[in-house]
């Protein structure tokens, strides 16, 4: 069993039910080890990872395990509008999307790694990642 679902959130486990039928969702992947990071999506191969070992070394693990199945489920959501062939971003405007100071910190690491094309794609997410009402909205909308 994955040791992440015994964490989620009602919300989560509603999201997690969803999006495990579009995609495979695995934990603690080489990807984990290789950047600091909590999670990641992979289009090509349709592939979740939740760093479950590096989130649960840190406190409030079960807040941020929800928030990480929040984030890379926005971008599954932005995959499936493609037909998962690419991730787009929604289109909402970068100025209703206001983040906080450590958002934005945030926003420029995952930039750094993963380049500067996902600048408005992780902007979506990572407004989104604590919003899970509007994470169900997408995915339901662009995945089903």
């Amino acid at each position: 069993m994955m040791q992440f679902l015994l964490y989620l959130s009602p919300e989560g486990t509603e999201i997690y039910n969803m999006i495990s039928k579009k995609i495979r969702v695995v934990e603690n992947t080489p990807i984990c080890r290789k950047h600091d990071i909590y999670g990641w999506y992979q289009n090509t191969s349709k592939t979740m990872v939740l760093c479950t070992d590096r989130i649960l070394s840190n406190k409030n693990s079960k807040y941020y395990i929800n928030e990480t199945l929040f984030h890379e489920s926005v971008h599954v959501a932005q995959a499936c509008k493609q037909n998962m062939n690419d991730v787009k971003e929604f289109g909402i405007s970068p100025t209703s999307m206001n983040l906080s100071h450590n958002k934005n910190k945030d926003l420029m690491k995952s930039v750094s790694i993963s380049g500067k094309h996902t600048l408005l794609l992780e902007k979506e997410a990572l407004w989104m990642e604590d919003k899970p009402k509007k994470v169900k909205y997408v995915v339901k909308k662009y995945c089903f």
